[in-house]
């Protein structure tokens, strides 16, 4: 039975069981909120806020910052073109871990799963929450001056500031002009005081042009097509969500939802050495292939889920791995092994 029905039969025998008090239009968005099916384009910004934080686990604050009349859907992928072609290629270092081969295999940021990042995409920016440790994680992230391949090409310290308590480090991507903000402050406000364009560490800044490295490393990524760009840049702004039934999670590090029938991901050869990600393709076809967290089946949920999912998306099986689809271009998903 499909989901549709599933919910149309529910939303009748609500309307049953109240004697016909309750009117079937009220019944069905009872019903659809229960199979999380949530008719999300016709409510209210101020009635998405609160969903939004169910699934990415942002503070109030930081979601009312995201979602207006204009805002697709929850807003995860509501940005600018800008943003998108940054966050595909930062899915490139999310998404590639303890491999050593290929282009972005010195990029060393894959590793930030284990700071558990907060993700707060917005139409001109994406901000990262980590509460425990930003200049740590920005240090995976940016370039050192005289520091060779290390840091995602062309991405530059712009600004630090301090609000509330903590600091927050504002990043350009000098290629695409794209902003990504890295702040300890779960609020993500960027009223900071104390600004400095000095950063603590030797990271380039948006004064020192794109190196000749630089763009041979940027000038290897394959060629990635429209379609591809937003199921990769989906990835990123889905980077730890946590289903509002608790029923999946994306996790990278571990299960938040703690499920028993998820221990299998802690194999003793991911505890010893890690998980293994890796993450490439061409043009309209690509694979995401890992060892540990998450399970293929909540991370491919993600991408297409009704409330949650990139508009469009769609999922079928391809032999034993999970292929999501959007227009003309395939992401596959599976174990490494498999």
């Amino acid at each position: 039975m499909t989901l549709d029905k599933n919910m149309a039969k529910l939303a009748h025998r609500i309307v049953r069981e109240s004697g016909d008090v309750i009117p079937f239009q009220q019944a069905w968005l009872t019903a659809a909120g229960q199979f999380g099916a949530l008719p999300i384009h016709t409510m209210a910004p101020q009635e998405r806020i609160p969903l939004r934080v169910a699934y990415t686990g942002e503070s109030d604050h930081a979601a009312q910052s995201t979602i207006d009349h204009d805002t697709h859907g929850l807003g995860l992928d509501h940005c600018s073109d800008e943003q998108r072609v940054f966050r595909a290629l930062l899915a490139l270092a999310l998404f590639n871990g303890n491999v050593y081969t290929g282009p972005t295999a010195r990029w060393n940021y894959a590793v930030v799963a284990s700071y558990d990042p907060v993700m707060s995409p917005r139409h001109d920016q994406l901000v990262m929450v980590a509460e425990r440790a930003p200049d740590n994680v920005a240090t995976r992230l940016l370039a050192v001056k005289g520091a060779g391949s290390r840091g995602i090409p062309g991405l530059r310290h712009e600004v630090s500031y301090g609000c509330h308590g903590q600091r927050s480090l504002c990043l350009r991507h000098l290629p695409t002009g794209a902003v990504l903000t890295i702040t300890g402050d779960p609020d993500a406000c960027q009223r900071g005081s104390k600004r400095s364009l000095t950063p603590r560490h030797r990271y380039l800044t948006i004064d020192d042009d794109v190196t000749e490295h630089e763009r041979r490393a940027l000038a290897s990524i394959p060629p990635m097509s429209h379609d591809a760009t937003a199921l990769l840049a989906g990835l990123v702004s889905r980077y730890n969500l946590v289903d509002r039934r608790g029923r999946w999670a994306t996790s990278l590090s571990w299960d938040p939802l703690e499920r028993p029938s998820a221990e299998h991901r802690r194999e003793p050869d991911v505890r010893l050495h890690g998980a293994v990600r890796r993450l490439w393709g061409y043009g309209d076809s690509w694979v995401l292939r890992w060892t540990g967290y998450p399970e293929p089946h909540d991370l491919a949920i993600a991408l297409t889920h009704r409330e949650v999912g990139i508009k469009g998306a769609r999922l079928a099986l391809h032999g034993d791995a999970l292929r999501v689809t959007l227009g003309t271009a395939s992401l596959e998903l599976s174990d490494e092994k498999g």
